[in-house]
């Protein structure tokens, strides 16, 4: 009887994680993932989110900290004016979850950081092994009212590429987004006919190109 202890013991830890919600993920996490929130603001923030309030919370830099969406998988966070910050749980082989964090930093030059942490929020290195990041061309879609020249044009206009990452609330998905950059606004809207986001799929293990681009 005491042999089978142990591995009762297992079976229901790999359940009690499995069963984890994002708001207890979100109250767990350690403050050196978002330095700028209190355990108290998280904690906070989930009651207010849960009883149908505004979840504004004060940060630790004075400023305001909103919690806009909470499901069961899925937390969107506006951390400061200028960064929004996503978490996702994304299932593993293993029986467990992991934890995908983008934090999109916008202005002038926007651009978005995603990580990648496994149950206790252990951050996962290398990102080129889980998260390939789309080519460039991966942007650019053929118009027939586009000429192919016009096409290679606007790509050359490009010397600073900006592109931007989304989760996605109801699905393991991660949207990419090349954004225009610091180009004539006329150049910018032929830009924007042709260009397309970049899908990413969950598979498990890593994320891979929907359609297999």
């Amino acid at each position: 009887m005491k042999r089978l202890i142990p591995w009762v013991m297992i079976l229901m830890f790999g359940q009690s994680v499995r069963a984890q919600k994002m708001r207890d993920v979100f109250a767990a996490m350690p403050d050196t993932v978002l330095r700028i929130m209190t355990k108290n603001n998280r904690l906070d923030c989930i009651y207010f989110i849960e009883n149908d309030m505004e979840a504004r919370v004060r940060n630790r830099f004075d400023g305001f900290s909103v919690l806009k969406e909470l499901t069961a998988d899925y937390l969107d966070l506006q951390l400061t004016v200028n960064c929004r910050v996503q978490m996702k749980l994304l299932p593993a082989g293993d029986s467990l979850n992991y934890i995908c964090v983008a934090r999109t930093y916008s202005g002038p030059k926007p651009e978005t950081e995603v990580e990648l942490y496994a149950s206790g929020w252990n951050r996962i290195p290398d990102d080129a092994k889980w998260l390939p990041r789309p080519a460039y061309a991966a942007f650019w879609q053929a118009a027939d009212s586009v000429p192919a020249e016009e096409v290679r044009r606007l790509q050359r206009l490009q010397d600073m590429r900006f592109v931007t990452a989304e989760l996605q609330p109801d699905a393991p998905l991660l949207t990419f987004v090349l954004h225009p950059g610091e180009v004539e606004k006329e150049e910018a809207v032929r830009m924007e006919k042709i260009l397309r986001p970049v899908v990413y799929e969950w598979n498990g293990k890593r994320f891979v190109p929907v359609g297999g681009k």
